[in-house]
């Protein structure tokens, strides 16, 4: 699917965590079953991170972070 398309689809991750191992452990386990789109961490606050993925995985992702971080927002956009 071409990005920005009627029905592409890609998926937004916004996590907490002090642990940057932690953070670079949910990167790989994304990465090895999905197409990651964007990984940054942001440089105002250390302790924020998002990543950006091809398809809905909000389902997988929610399962992976539950219990490994302080706080999540997963969106799911689709051009529709």
């Amino acid at each position: 699917m071409i990005p920005g398309h009627k029905g592409y689809v890609k998926t937004s991750i916004f996590f907490t965590t002090y642990d940057s191992s932690v953070a670079n452990e949910i990167y790989s386990n994304i990465a090895s079953k999905y197409k990651v789109l964007n990984y940054v961490r942001s440089k105002v606050v250390n302790e924020l991170y998002f990543i950006e993925v091809e398809g809905n995985v909000k389902e997988f992702v929610e399962e992976l972070l539950k219990g490994k971080v302080i706080w999540y927002k997963i969106d799911v956009l689709e051009f529709k």
